[in-house]
């Protein structure tokens, strides 16, 4: 009997244990979480250009301002959004670590995120069981199912 789930075609490195029902998600959730993992240094360096923005106003011209055709608030408005819908993004992702034990954390984060192979100190199913908790995690977090 086989113990993964290698369904569609997935990379074998990016299965799903059978064996641990109680964090076993859809295909497609469970890649919506490896995904959301995996964006995480770019959602970071965004969240850093647009907080470095904050303090500058887009140029405008003094006539359009004064004719109330200066969209300002739009703008500023719209940035302020996308600030917070990534801060809410970033915070669940690393909120999820919270339920993976402390030690096997950093391994699983660099691993998802910075394509870092995780250390031996802990056999690979170990790996991948909390990775798999952790994954479950990110999708309840994300609002996934």
């Amino acid at each position: 009997m086989d113990i993964f789930a290698l369904e569609g075609g997935m990379n074998v490195k990016e299965y799903q244990l059978k064996a641990n029902k109680e964090h076993l998600l859809p295909e497609p959730v469970y890649r919506q979480a490896l995904w959301a993992v995996k964006d995480l240094p770019r959602m970071k360096d965004r969240l850093r250009e647009l907080e470095y923005m904050a303090d500058t106003l887009p140029q405008i011209r003094i006539d359009d301002f004064r004719s109330g055709s200066g969209r300002v608030s739009d703008f500023t408005g719209i940035k302020a959004i996308e600030i917070s819908n990534l801060s809410m993004r970033i915070r669940a992702i690393e909120d999820a670590l919270l339920e993976v034990p402390a030690q096997y954390r950093d391994g699983i984060l660099h691993k998802l995120a910075y394509g870092v192979p995780y250390g031996d100190q802990f056999h690979a199913n170990t790996w991948k069981k909390w990775q798999q908790v952790y994954l479950h995690q990110v999708a309840i977090k994300l609002q996934l199912v």
